[in-house]
C-alpha cells in the first residue's frame, strides 16, 4: 500500500509548496472581504507609571514576549491542570510591540491585507492541531501542486495526483526533471510516509544539497528547477546551510497535510492565541518592551519595562528570538558572556514586496509560482497571488502579489527600493508578457518588507534550530539559568510554527513545576516554624 501510495502520490511533493508561498492566477469578481480580527485585548495595556518593585503586584510567572512561543507559554500555564496545587498561577506577559505574534503578524493597508513577511499556515503541525481553533481561522487552503518558471522558456506545472488525478498524466510528462528524477522520488516519499517524526530526527543529519545529491541521486536539474526555489523560500538559505532532518520533517507535514491562509491574514493566528491567553486569566501589557531583568536576593525576579515600570515576579520565561533574549538576560549575575555570543548563532533573513492592483491577475490556478530559472535571473523568488487563496487579502475587485526576495538581493539594493523594483517588475513582465504592462504602470508597490532576524539558522552555529522535542529551557548555549528562569523560542526547538509552539509549552512545563516545588517548600517551612 505504501509503495502504490508513492507512485500514486509521485508528485505530491508539489503539497510542500505550500507553506511557502502558494499563487493563483485568475481574472474574477472577488468578494467583499470578511472583517479584519479585533484587537479585543488592547485595551488591557498599561498607560506609563514609574512604580518601583518594592510597591508593585507580584506575579507567579512573568512571560516577556507576545508571539507565538510566548502565548503558547501563557496558556500552557495558565490552563495546565496539576493535582499538586490547587492555586491557579498569577501570569502577565508583556509584548513590546502595539500588537500580538512577534513574527507572525500582518498589516491592513488601503483595504489590504499583507503579512509581515510572506508566510501560510501549516495544518498539520501536531502543536498546532492541538493548540488553535481551526473552524474559526476560517482557513482557506491553497491547491496542491505548483507552477514553475523555467530557464528554457515558459512554465511547467506540477500537480499532486492523489488530490487531481486528471492532471496525472500532465504530471508525469512535465518537463521539470528528468524522468529518472520522478523515479527517485519514490524513495523519497516511502522514507516520509514509513519514518515517524522522532525517527527522522534520530537520523543522521547532513546538509539537504548533499542529500538531494547523494541519497537520492537527484539531478542538478530538479534541483535548481524544483528544490532550491521550494525550499529556499521557506528557510531564507541556500541548501547547503539546510538540515536534512528538517527538509524530510517538512516534507512528512506537507505530504500528508495542507498549507492554507487565515482569514484576515496571519494575524489572525496570533489574534486566537492572545484572546485564548487572555480568556484563561494572562494578564496582557502590550507596548511594554523590557529593559532588563534582575535577579534579587529574595528568589524572585525584577523586570523593568520601556516604561519604566517594575515587575516582580518568583518566575521568568523570556519568549524573544536569540538576539533580544541575550540582551536581556546578560545583565543578570553569572549570564554577562551571554551578550558576547549573541553572533554566534546565525540568523536568516528574507525580503518580501507586496503589489496591489485592480486589472487582470496572470495566472488561473492556486499554486505556488516558483523562480525554476536560477537565481541570477532576477530577484524573484516565489510569487503568490493571495487573494485567489483567500479573498479576505483584497477589497472586492483588488488583487495582491507576494514576491518573496532572497536576502543578498535586499543587502544589494539597500536603500535603493526603486531599482530593485524596476528589477522585480521588469522580471514579471518577462513571465507574464501579456499583462506586462500593467506589471509595469498599473501595479502599486504597496509595502516592501526587509525582515531581518526572520528565522534561527537550521544547519550551522552552536545551537542549530532543528531539534525535534525542543532544548532544556534552563539553559542557553550550555549556560545554566539561575533557578526560576527559562527561555523559549523557535530557536531552542526547530525553525518553524511548530518548534515555537513547542518550545513555549516546554517552558511553561519547567515553570509550573518550579513554582509547585517552590509552593510545596514554603509549605513544610511554615508547617516547621
Amino acid at each position: 500500500m505504501i509503495i502504490k501510495d508513492s507512485i500514486r502520490c509521485l508528485w505530491s511533493l508539489a503539497l510542500l509548496f505550500g507553506f511557502s508561498s502558494i499563487s493563483s492566477v485568475s481574472c474574477f469578481h472577488l468578494s467583499s472581504p470578511l472583517p479584519r480580527p479585533r484587537n479585543t485585548w488592547s485595551q488591557r495595556s498599561a498607560a506609563k507609571s514609574s512604580k518601583s518593585c518594592v510597591d508593585s503586584d507580584s506575579y507567579d510567572l512573568c512571560i516577556i514576549g507576545g508571539g507565538i512561543s510566548g502565548l503558547a507559554a501563557s496558556i500552557t500555564a495558565a490552563t495546565k491542570n496539576d493535582d499538586a496545587t490547587d492555586k491557579k498561577p498569577s501570569i502577565i506577559l508583556l509584548e513590546a510591540q502595539s500588537r500580538p505574534g512577534g513574527r507572525v503578524v500582518s498589516e491592513y493597508m488601503n483595504g489590504y491585507t499583507l503579512d509581515v513577511g510572506y508566510a501560510v499556515f501549516v495544518e498539520n503541525y501536531p502543536q498546532a492541531r492541538k493548540l488553535f481553533d481551526y473552524d474559526a481561522l476560517k482557513l482557506k487552503q491553497y491547491e496542491p501542486g505548483a507552477l514553475i518558471k523555467r530557464k528554457q522558456g515558459g512554465f511547467a506545472r506540477i500537480a499532486d495526483p492523489l488530490r487531481q488525478p486528471s492532471k496525472t498524466m500532465g504530471t508525469i510528462l512535465s518537463p521539470v526533471g528528468k524522468l529518472m528524477d520522478k523515479v527517485r522520488l519514490l524513495p523519497l516519499f516511502y522514507y516520509v510516509k514509513t519514518t515517524s517524526v522522532e525517527k527522522i530526527f534520530q537520523d543522521e543529519d547532513m546538509d539537504t544539497l548533499s542529500c538531494l545529491k547523494n541519497k537520492y541521486k537527484f539531478s542538478d536539474d530538479i534541483i535548481q528547477e524544483f528544490f532550491e526555489p521550494f525550499l529556499k523560500g521557506i528557510y531564507f538559505s541556500s541548501l547547503d546551510e539546510q538540515s536534512s532532518r528538517m527538509f524530510h520533517f517538512v516534507f512528512k507535514m506537507f505530504v500528508d497535510g495542507a498549507a492554507s491562509l487565515p482569514t484576515g491574514g496571519m494575524q489572525a493566528v496570533s489574534n486566537q492565541l492572545m484572546e485564548k491567553a487572555v480568556s484563561v486569566g494572562v494578564e496582557i501589557r502590550l507596548n511594554h518592551g523590557v529593559k532588563n531583568v534582575d535577579h534579587n536576593g529574595a528568589g524572585t525576579y525584577d523586570v523593568m519595562t520601556n516604561h519604566g515600570d517594575c515587575v516582580r515576579s518568583k518566575s521568568v520565561i523570556c519568549a524573544t528570538d536569540y538576539v533580544a533574549a541575550n540582551g536581556i538576560l546578560s545583565g543578570i549575575a553569572g549570564l554577562d558572556s551571554l551578550y558576547r555570543m549573541e553572533q554566534q548563532h546565525p540568523q536568516r533573513s528574507i525580503g518580501c514586496m507586496y503589489y496591489t492592483f485592480t486589472g487582470d491577475t496572470p495566472v488561473k490556478d492556486a499554486v505556488l509560482i516558483l523562480n525554476g530559472e536560477g537565481h541570477d535571473s532576477g530577484p524573484c523568488l516565489t510569487v503568490s497571488f493571495l487573494h485567489v487563496v483567500n479573498d479576505s487579502y483584497a477589497p472586492a475587485n483588488g488583487g495582491i502579489c507576494s514576491v518573496s526576495i532572497p536576502s543578498d538581493y535586499m543587502e544589494q539594493f539597500a536603500g535603493r527600493q526603486e531599482e530593485l523594483d524596476k528589477l522585480v517588475r521588469d522580471q514579471l513582465g518577462r513571465w507574464w508578457p501579456d499583462c506586462f504592462h500593467d506589471i509595469q504602470h498599473e501595479w502599486n508597490l504597496e509595502k516592501m518588507y526587509d525582515i531581518k532576524n526572520a528565522q534561527p539558522a537550521q544547519y550551522f552555529g552552536p545551537q542549530p534550530a532543528n531539534v525535534h522535542g525542543g532544548r532544556d529551557p534552563t539553559q542557553v548555549q550550555g549556560i545554566s539559568l539561575p533557578q526560576g528562569l527559562y527561555v523559549c523560542g523557535d530557536y531552542m526547538a526547530t525553525a518553524t510554527l511548530n518548534g515555537a509552539i513547542e518550545s513555549g509549552v516546554n517552558a511553561a512545563r519547567s515553570a509550573l513545576n518550579f513554582l509547585t516545588t517552590t509552593e510545596k517548600e514554603e509549605s513544610d517551612s511554615m508547617l516547621v516554624g
